[in-house]
């Protein structure tokens, strides 16, 4: 057997299984149906307000900023009433038969819910709640502070040690869980003040993050657990963030349970309870970004016993972002840049080979450990 050939076998035996490696990768935690990959979410839940008093308010100017700039779900509901039960909706799918605002036992349940669907995943979780007394304190009511608002204390499958007050929101925002909630107090979630009192708040205690999501690949999403019991159930629901189209809405009808299956989704999760019968929001995901040149895929060289991507037996490497090997050497296509924005279709090559975006992505090496199934294999350049 010519040495040529020898070569040419062990070359393609290599790509085959870096070829599979990548794949295992990518479809371990990897995000579904077309979502994007923030590298944070923070949800921050307000209090018995119907869509039509905020959005369109002058009395809530800076949640109106944020549906402007960001995105507008215009047919967002609620799962039921009172409060209690719809917080246990939207973090683990299930009112887990609460009916009422009463004082639930701590960690009575071990059913599924958001924050271990992560832990499991090896991911991070966290929760930040205005006016509780201390990390993990499991009181049920104290001044403006009401655990109603807070379900993850009720799983037992939910360490009390990510349960933060308020204060410990971090300042460097790199340092945040990669899913938290945020719940204001009884106050500041217009619960009990007004529209101009929580609208104030969100803009003072969430303005900084918000405005670094825009250009740090993540998001901030703002809703409200139940309307006024005046309007069906239709609740302001924003999504602010660089993943986000700005200035987009969506008619879809969506609730908690959405929203839930969404974050899953994002983060390639498991479904607690009804998310898994739910859909992941749609519509508002920003389809910008830069168009790179169409695929330019160089043949390979078959004469000369020049083997693809091996260097030094006929043909060149080039120094395309990574060193891309491979055909003849030349990748025409744009290398991968890590914080350029790609979106589905755009093409790009790494390390010797041509990948197509599948949806939003950033910082998503194709065929890394960080790709998450982001990109599609194309060959070799």
């Amino acid at each position: 057997m010519r040495k040529s050939t020898v070569l040419a076998i062990t070359a393609l035996c290599g790509s085959l299984a870096g070829l599979l490696i990548a794949n295992a990768q990518a479809d371990e935690g990897s995000p579904k149906t077309g979502l994007p990959s923030p590298d944070h979410v923070v949800v921050a839940v307000f209090e018995n307000h119907a869509y039509s008093q905020i959005l369109g308010s002058r009395d809530a100017p800076y949640f109106n900023e944020l549906a402007k700039d960001g995105a507008e779900l215009t047919q967002s509901y609620a799962i039921t009433h009172p409060s209690q039960p719809n917080y246990f909706a939207m973090f683990s799918g299930s009112t887990q038969k609460i009916t009422d605002d009463s004082c639930y036992s701590p960690g009575f349940s071990t059913e599924p819910n958001l924050a271990s669907e992560l832990i499991a995943a090896g991911k991070t979780w966290g929760s930040y709640n205005e006016g509780l007394p201390e990390e993990g304190d499991t009181t049920c009511q104290q001044g403006r502070y009401a655990r109603k608002h807070n379900p993850w204390f009720a799983f037992s499958n939910v360490p009390t040690t990510t349960a933060h007050t308020l204060d410990d929101f971090p300042t460097d925002f790199t340092r945040l869980p990669q899913v938290s909630f945020v719940v204001p107090d009884l106050c500041n979630d217009m619960h009990d003040c007004s529209v101009t009192t929580g609208d104030g708040w969100l803009k003072e205690k969430l303005g900084a993050y918000a405005a670094w999501a825009k250009t740090h690949n993540s998001l901030l999403v703002v809703t409200f657990d139940e309307d006024n019991r005046l309007a069906g159930n239709r609740i302001p629901t924003i999504v602010y963030g660089e993943p986000v189209e700005a200035g987009s809405t969506s008619d879809t009808t969506y609730n908690h349970y959405d929203l839930l299956r969404t974050i899953e989704d994002m983060y390639g999760l498991d479904h607690a309870g009804s998310a898994a019968d739910a859909a992941g929001i749609t519509g508002i995901w920003n389809t910008r970004g830069p168009a790179p040149a169409p695929a330019t895929i160089v043949p390979g060289t078959p004469s000369g016993g020049t083997s693809p991507g091996t260097p030094g037996s006929g043909g060149t490497s080039s120094g395309n972002s990574g060193g891309p090997i491979g055909g003849s050497g030349i990748c025409a296509t744009p290398a991968w840049v890590q914080e350029t924005i790609y979106t589905s279709g755009n093409v790009v090559s790494r390390n010797g080979r041509v990948w197509r975006a599948k949806w939003w992505t950033r910082g998503n090496e194709p065929g890394g450990p960080t790709a998450y199934g982001a990109w599609e294999d194309e060959g070799a350049c």
